[in-house]
């Protein structure tokens, strides 16, 4: 069945059918969900770039010992906000969030120790909540008094740019690995793909993540925003990691870039057959980021039935 006759009959169930809760991806698109990057550097700058969300950190200089080139290190949080209208908690109690590959780059030096090399020291995302009683719940994504690094809610400023900045008002929930993709300095290759695709979904679950959406539901919370960040520091050792954008698609990005050269198969590096998602559109938020949560769907909902294709 397309795609676009699954959507046509999920609407048509909406509004004939009675209400039922059912799974499903509730994007940034839907309601008062917002995403937006806020970068150290820019401390003040409101939405950098609309059209991307990015996670990154390098940390070379410190400002007690050379105060100008601390200005060259970098800092970005990706920061997600999900409206909890109709929601409840899964039958399984168990949620879910996720992002979507950005660009083309995100390749095994990025995503595992290359250089030693280890496999298993890989790199991927820090998840944190804004917890329920924090101020700052409705942070304004762009325009008059939209959030910025040193406005964002659970960020103290310590004047060191590259270092994290997180304080009480956000907790941890976990972390997420990125996927690995072909290491073809290993016999057989890892993986078995060049790298991550555009439009390729990271997905974060925890016990921790299903505690916190339970409880935003359970004190009738109309939102929940999750700040997510590359989990090494800017320190590392990995020259590839170090000041590296992770980008993901934020709401804005209505068409994905295009992506014609992902390879599935390495073995056979001369026929690559292009991402399956390579100028996807993002018109209902498919690729936007997302929660999995139970809602009850009502017409006005169409972009949550569209989240589940």
């Amino acid at each position: 069945m397309s795609c676009t006759r699954l959507f046509t009959l999920l609407l048509a169930g909406a509004c004939c059918a009675p209400a039922s809760a059912a799974p499903l991806w509730v994007p940034t698109n839907f309601g008062a969900g917002a995403d937006v990057d806020v970068r150290e550097e820019s401390p003040i700058t409101n939405n950098v770039n609309p059209n991307e969300l990015i996670s990154r950190v390098i940390d070379n200089f410190d400002p007690a010992v050379d105060p100008a080139s601390d200005a060259n290190d970098r800092n970005a949080s990706i920061y997600t906000r999900f409206d909890l209208t109709g929601a409840s908690m899964p039958g399984d109690g168990q949620t879910a969030f996720r992002m979507s590959y950005r660009n083309t780059s995100l390749s095994v030096s990025r995503t595992q120790d290359s250089v030693t090399p280890n496999s298993s020291v890989r790199t991927g995302l820090r998840v944190y909540g804004l917890k329920r009683t924090a101020a700052g719940q409705n942070w304004i994504e762009s325009g008059a008094g939209g959030i910025s690094y040193l406005t964002a809610p659970g960020i103290s400023f310590d004047g060191n740019v590259g270092t994290y900045d997180f304080n009480s008002d956000l907790v941890e929930l976990g972390t997420v690995l990125f996927p690995v993709s072909a290491n073809l300095a290993e016999v057989p290759p890892v993986g078995g793909q060049n790298r991550q695709p555009v439009g390729g979904s990271l997905e974060f679950r925890s016990a921790a993540l299903d505690a916190f959406v339970s409880d935003a539901i359970a004190n009738s919370a109309s939102t929940i925003t999750l700040v997510s960040v590359v989990m090494h520091d800017g320190k590392s050792v990995f020259p590839s990691w170090k000041n590296f954008a992770y980008a993901f698609v934020p709401k804005e990005m209505l068409t994905l870039n295009a992506d014609p050269t992902w390879d599935a198969d390495v073995q056979d590096p001369l026929n690559p057959v292009g991402s399956p998602w390579s100028a996807a559109s993002n018109a209902t938020g498919r690729f936007s980021p997302s929660i999995l949560v139970e809602v009850i769907p009502e017409p006005s909902t169409a972009v949550l039935a569209a989240g589940m294709l």
